[in-house]
C-alpha cells in the first residue's frame, strides 16, 4: 500500500551511549499521522542525559509547510518547507508540537 498523508515520528538523536553524537533517530518515543492543519497530541520529550536531544522524524506524501513550536501554526512563518516522500529530521525543545499543511 503506498503512503498517503503525513507522519511524524518522535523521539532522541543517537543512541544510549556516552557519545551521543551520532545523527540517527535513536529510542523512539512515539508517533502520530495527524489530518492538516491539526496540531500533534504529544510534545517532545525533554532533553535526555542518557538519550540526548528529542527530535522530530517528518515524512509527508505531498509538499507541505510544518511548523514546531508549544503552539505551531503551519498557514504562518516561521515554518518549514518539507518535500514530498522525503524524510526530514528537526530538533525539538521539550514539549514542542507538529503542525503541518498541503504546500
Amino acid at each position: 500500500m503506498a503512503f498517503t498523508g503525513f507522519r511524524v515520528v518522535c523521539g532522541y538523536a543517537g543512541s544510549y551511549r556516552r557519545d551521543k553524537s551520532q545523527a540517527i533517530l535513536g529510542k523512539v518515543v512515539w508517533s502520530e499521522a495527524p489530518a492538516s492543519g491539526v496540531t500533534t497530541t504529544n510534545g517532545a520529550p525533554a532533553d535526555s542525559d542518557a538519550y540526548g536531544q528529542p527530535m522530530f522524524r517528518l515524512r509527508s506524501a505531498a509538499d507541505a509547510y510544518v511548523s514546531i513550536g508549544t503552539a505551531p501554526n503551519a498557514n504562518a512563518e516561521p515554518r518549514i518547507f518539507v518535500p514530498a516522500n522525503t524524510d526530514y529530521d528537526v530538533f525539538a525543545g521539550g514539549g514542542e508540537k507538529v503542525q503541518w499543511v498541503a504546500a
